[in-house]
């Protein structure tokens, strides 16, 4: 059944390659970066379920933690599995799977970090749909990755126009919700034209803003919030108040019984202070080292500093990992970056 969504007003048609892989395609994986956000894992679904609906044979996976705030998205859906990464993970996947799909990322290493340390590893041929700046890594067979978007799930909508799939209920929810988290509840300058025409569409099909944002935002554990009343003691402000800083430490996480999905969003928090431009939240990430989320303020450009130490994101939300597993090391070498870099609102 053909959609009756108007055509977009940019980049109309996802690439015809991407479409005759999606459409040839008879065993896929979709899974988008480890420990999935709203955007990758409502991608990966939208995308399973369209794909599903044209006959093929879909694994939606993830890896690393998933937030519970995502789980009713996922809830009778047994195509969702977690997939942990084992030495021999890549050759079962080449083996099971005649096509993978990276949603919101464009190298398997954002699923699996440490892959490529391990001998003679290789993943099944892949394809990319992305709103980041980065590149699509090598062996890519085709890729749909465009900036302007406000949300991987904004190219996923245009794919399942393409394809002619009904926008059912399922497809409408995690696109839906999907749009919701990359643009902070159309909060965001992200929030354009198209992102705003998709989700008027999507409600006219039954979308629900209302409930998805109750399972988003208002659908905390009691661990969760005591991580958030731990972290928020750690905030110390620099540069004459206008960089905030942010810690959680594994010991925290063992205190309040939380895990790492549960510290999805706390960074946002020190933006509420007034005068505060950058946000720099330093947490551990399982394997030793320190990752750095910054946030923003709009006119100050966070992307290009993570991308400045292999990390990536957005101009107001960025992330990086820093080598030390200690978070004053990592917070001593950011502001040595913030004094090289053109930040002149944070740098001394």
């Amino acid at each position: 059944m053909t959609s009756s969504a108007s055509p977009s007003p940019y980049n109309p048609a996802p690439p015809k390659n991407l479409l005759d892989c999606l459409r040839e395609a008879k065993r896929v994986l979709i899974i988008g970066h480890q420990s999935p956000d709203g955007d990758a894992m409502g991608s990966a679904l939208a995308l399973g379920l369209a794909l599903s609906d044209l006959g093929g044979q879909v694994t939606v996976g993830h890896a690393g933690t998933f937030p519970k705030s995502l789980e009713f998205l996922t809830m009778g859906k047994s195509f969702v599995a977690p997939l942990p990464f084992g030495e021999n993970l890549p050759t079962e996947l080449a083996a099971k799977f005649d096509l993978m799909v990276l949603v919101d990322c464009q190298t398997p290493l954002r699923v699996w970090p440490d892959a490529d340390r391990l001998p003679g590893v290789s993943f099944p041929p892949f394809a990319v749909i992305d709103h980041h700046a980065d590149n699509a890594a090598a062996g890519c067979l085709a890729s749909f990755v465009d900036q302007r978007a406000s949300a991987t799930a904004e190219l996923v909508f245009k794919i399942i126009e393409a394809l002619e799939v009904e926008f059912t209920p399922p497809i409408v929810e995690a696109l839906l919700a999907a749009l919701i988290s990359d643009t902070g509840s159309f909060s965001q300058a992200n929030s354009t034209a198209e992102c705003l025409r998709q989700a008027s569409f999507l409600v006219s099909k039954g979308g629900d803003i209302e409930y998805i944002n109750h399972y988003l935002k208002r659908n905390w554990s009691i661990t969760r919030m005591r991580l958030l009343t731990e972290t928020l003691t750690t905030i110390d402000l620099h540069r004459d108040g206008r960089l905030a800083t942010m810690v959680l430490t594994q010991e925290m996480l063992n205190e309040t019984g939380s895990c790492l999905a549960e510290a999805e969003g706390l960074v946002e928090y020190p933006l509420l202070l007034h005068g505060v431009d950058m946000v720099a939240f330093f947490r551990v990430n399982g394997q030793g080292k320190t990752r750095v989320s910054l946030r923003s303020r709009p006119g100050i450009d966070v992307r290009e500093l993570a991308r400045s130490q292999g990390g990536g994101g957005h101009k107001q939300a960025a992330a990086y990992i820093d080598e030390s597993p200690l978070p004053q090391v990592a917070l001593k070498r950011l502001l040595s970056l913030l004094d090289s870099l053109d930040l002149p609102e944070i740098s001394a």
